[in-house]
């Protein structure tokens, strides 16, 4: 494919939690499309491994040790993107620290979701405000945040994990109302995929074929599955949607 033929030609992105799963396939399907990205984790190694395909694929990308909710690491990723390349086209907010299955009563809750606000929610909305001067001043761009069905089914056990989603959701649409008029589009992906996390939960506790018969296509999703709607996201075509919740997991959840 000619990189002019190329749907992100052009186009930087920065793809927080990209050292494996959904993150990692979102990266890869980016530098494929043409963008320039930088990718962001907890581990080096991995993140090192994930610029590794994509620079023997032919693209091009950064690898950036840092944690989702630390304002100095969001800074520093903002910063690097702008002093490679100038410009941020595309933000997708990926990463997010998964607390434990744990009952509402417990007393460590309030710590749960301490932590999952932490990494989601306010590594989500760090990076939103130092990416937005920069779209800003460019005309646009477009912002991917991952919510998740479990915010709406409000599944036992995963308080913390659904109401930093939900929150995720409010701070998407509250944007999408802010900086429309800015040509900055801001939208949430609601992802189902079989995880290296999601497949030790679902086998840890035995709840593999009950959330499968949820799924009205039948089979749990992939990362590659989730990638072409972020994709499209952060392309011109595109260009007039925003605030919107799009699920991409087969069918769990219904709007």
């Amino acid at each position: 494919m000619r990189e002019s033929a190329k749907r992100l030609a052009g186009k930087v992105a920065i793809v927080t939690g990209a050292g494996q799963g959904i993150g990692e396939a979102i990266a890869v399907g980016y530098a494929g499309e043409g963008a320039r990205v930088i990718v962001t984790g907890r581990t080096r190694s991995k993140l090192d491994e994930v610029v590794a395909k994509i620079e023997a694929a032919g693209g091009t990308a950064i690898a950036l040790e840092a944690l989702a909710g630390n304002r100095e690491h969001a800074a520093m990723t903002v910063a690097r993107a702008i002093a490679e390349w100038g410009r941020i086209d595309a933000l997708v907010n990926n990463a997010h620290t998964f607390t434990d299955f744990l009952a509402i009563e417990d007393p460590a809750m309030e710590e749960n979701c301490t932590v999952d606000f932490q990494s989601a929610f306010f590594g989500s909305l760090q990076l939103m405000q130092l990416c937005f001067p920069h779209m800003k001043a460019q005309g646009g761009g477009s912002i991917i945040n991952m919510g998740s069905s479990y915010g709406i089914r409000c599944e036992p056990g995963f308080l913390a994990y659904a109401a930093s989603k939900e929150a995720i959701r409010a701070l998407t649409r509250t944007a999408a109302r802010e900086w429309g008029k800015l040509g900055i589009r801001v939208n949430t992906i609601l992802p189902s995929a079989l995880t290296p996390k999601s497949i030790w939960y679902l086998e840890d506790s035995g709840t593999y074929d009950l959330e499968l018969a949820k799924v009205a296509m039948g089979r749990f999703g992939t990362p590659e599955d989730i990638a072409p709607t972020a994709i499209f996201l952060a392309s011109d075509e595109a260009n007039f949607v925003t605030g919107q919740t799009i699920g991409v997991e087969g069918g769990a959840v219904m709007f």
